[in-house]
């Protein structure tokens, strides 16, 4: 039975609907005001240039650069690459901190202090020791997302609630057991948010590290579009890349709902109005 607090389908679309309608309508303002199409062009010249670019017609003064599938596709290699591997490397380090005291003081001052350096000053260095192909764009993202991902399953295993672990321990459940039938699946909540939000974190790691390593990609074709002045084809890019965050970021929000419904019917009304 479905729960009277659940937002129906059509209503979720209509007000996303209606945001995306405010948002053109404050960009197009936004553009009259700055008056300059170097700086900036409104939403009609940036569709225009994208159903161009999708269909790989581009602009005088960028022959030789890659195509809009061609660019997406090494685009969305990276993210999901690096994303997999700061899942991959972070979910057991952030079990591990959660569940031994003596690693949590051992890796986190060293992780506090990593997640505070801004990895953007590191990259020239990287580009020097690792080179500027793919997988330096790769290993790029995984730094950026990685640290998310283990503070977020540090967070959820280690306020795993007792009453929890208690009822494992009656029915003398061992550690492997008590890990994988009480321990991930109550912390499994917060390491699926991590995980969203480090979703994020590689997009912008990946076009990051394309604008400033290899000049290939979403990120460097937008770079390019900017280098000879074509503001809407750079724009046209920028909301390539937004579709793309948009529906990727969906797989972890879909994975929560299937998986954690039980967590919507727990928390405090959110209706429409109130």
């Amino acid at each position: 039975m479905k729960s009277s607090r659940t937002t129906p389908f059509s209503v979720r679309i209509v007000i996303f609907c209606a945001s995306l309608g405010l948002f053109f309508v404050l960009w197009e303002v936004a553009a009259l005001i700055a008056g300059n199409s170097l700086i900036l062009v409104g939403p009609i010249p940036a569709t225009q240039a994208l159903i161009a670019l999708l269909q790989n017609h581009l602009p005088r003064g960028t022959f030789g650069i890659q195509g809009a599938d061609a660019a997406m596709l090494q685009t969305l290699v990276t993210i999901l690459f690096g994303f997999v591997l700061a899942c991959v490397v972070g979910i057991p380090v952030g079990l591990i901190m959660g569940r031994w005291k003596t690693a949590e003081a051992l890796i986190d001052p060293w992780l506090s202090a990593a997640y505070s350096i801004p990895i953007v000053v590191l990259i020239p260095m990287l580009y020097f020791a690792i080179g500027a192909d793919l997988f330096a764009e790769i290993f790029v993202t995984f730094l950026i997302t990685v640290f998310t991902i283990i503070v977020n399953t540090h967070h959820g295993v280690k306020y795993v609630s007792n009453a929890l672990a208690e009822v494992g321990k009656s029915y003398g459940a061992s550690e492997s057991q008590f890990l994988a039938k009480i321990i991930l699946p109550a912390a499994m909540p917060d390491i699926i948010s991590g995980m969203r939000i480090g979703m994020g974190r590689a997009i912008l790691a990946a076009v990051l590290a394309e604008v400033l390593m290899s000049g290939n990609g979403l990120g460097g074709m937008m770079m390019t579009f900017q280098d000879v002045l074509n503001t809407p084809y750079m724009m046209a890019v920028v909301l390539l890349i937004a579709s793309m965050g948009i529906a990727v970021l969906q797989l972890p929000k879909i994975l929560e709902r299937r998986l954690f419904r039980w967590k919507e019917t727990e928390s405090i009304p959110r209706e429409l109005g109130r």
